[in-house]
């Protein structure tokens, strides 16, 4: 591939949906180029593609955007690997704040397309690079997986809490007709929440399968299991799209910014990033607290230093983020 010349490249953001995408061409100086509305069919794929090269014919100086569209945009994105290799994922959070800072703060498909095409100008060396492997068959059964264990324990939840509050009504209720259509709810609310258990043991046991070409060493942290260790492949995206721990850091959102004025200086919370991953990292943090004497050690240690509880819980979350990184590289299990 030639050397990617930035100040003669083509900028295109895409912003993708379930039915339609929005596509938005601009140059280096961010002066648009292109825009079209298309349909997320083969038909509207191929008039897409067809239109692309109108816009720049060298398919090299093409560096292209998506955000959005979740799992319905995979056929736009297997179509575009077949030609294109500057492919990218931009965070939403990127996109809002280019709204926001902008004198317009409405939200349309078209100003979303330019605003994605903006932030590869400004942010591209951040930016996680879409390959052949996110959409490999292995990476998208993962993420289908752990989408429909997190769904299912979302819905189990949900049924948990309105037994509790239908079982608390019943106890107090002294009138016969209640009581009697009140049990009634109960005993559907508990079929339904069983049949949630056996759907959560099917999908634990479908994830063990898939972690066993990458994540299953993440097991061997200490209190690190299979759902946790498949969030964090799944969330990821797989290892392969990061070529270095720091965009690994920045894409789980764990890198702190500074905030300096003259000696002052602060650190907060970054708001980029995977926020599911992000959630990952913060719910393994959480459980080496519990099960882990080296981790509290470290926690306390970050607190001596005059940390606060959130900053010294973040410092943790990126201890195991590098972990992580590294286990997910070699295939190694871990030797802490």
């Amino acid at each position: 591939m030639k050397t990617l010349d930035k100040n003669s490249a083509t900028f295109l953001g895409i912003d993708a949906h379930p039915t339609t995408h929005t596509a938005l061409a601009i140059n280096r100086f961010e002066e648009e180029k292109g825009i079209l509305t298309f349909d997320n069919t083969k038909d509207g794929i191929a008039t897409f593609l067809s239109w692309l090269p109108t816009i720049e014919a060298d398919m090299d100086k093409v560096i292209i955007g998506l955000e959005g569209g979740g799992n319905s945009r995979h056929a736009l994105v297997a179509n575009l690997l077949k030609e294109y290799q500057n492919i990218y994922e931009v965070n939403p959070l990127y996109t809002k704040q280019r709204r926001m800072f902008g004198t317009k703060g409405d939200k349309a498909d078209p100003r979303d397309a330019k605003l994605i095409a903006e932030v590869l100008t400004r942010k591209l060396p951040e930016l996680p690079k879409i390959t052949k492997h996110d959409l490999s068959a292995h990476i998208l059964v993962l993420k289908k997986t752990v989408w429909f264990y997190e769904q299912t324990t979302a819905q189990g939840v949900s049924i948990q809490n309105q037994l509790h509050q239908l079982k608390r009504e019943a106890d107090l209720s002294s009138d016969t007709t209640e009581k009697k259509a009140l049990r009634m709810m109960i005993a559907d609310l508990e079929k339904q929440l069983k049949s949630v258990r056996k759907t959560q043991k099917k999908c634990q046991e479908q994830l063990v399968i898939l972690l066993e070409k990458q994540g299953k060493n993440l097991m061997t942290i200490k209190g690190i299991k299979t759902i946790l260790s498949a969030k964090i492949v799944a969330h990821s995206g797989g290892i392969e799209r990061f070529s270095n721990l720091d965009s690994f850091i920045q894409y789980a959102g764990i890198a702190p910014r500074e905030k300096s004025s003259g000696k002052t200086k602060r650190h907060s919370k970054s708001k980029t990033g995977n926020r599911k991953l992000n959630h990952a990292f913060y719910l393994a943090a959480m459980v080496q607290l519990r099960w882990s004497s080296k981790s509290k050690e470290y926690f306390e240690k970050k607190i001596q230093e005059g940390k606060t509880k959130k900053h010294a819980l973040k410092c943790l979350m990126k201890r195991i983020a590098c972990i992580t990184y590294g286990m997910l590289r070699s295939g190694e299990e871990y030797k802490g």
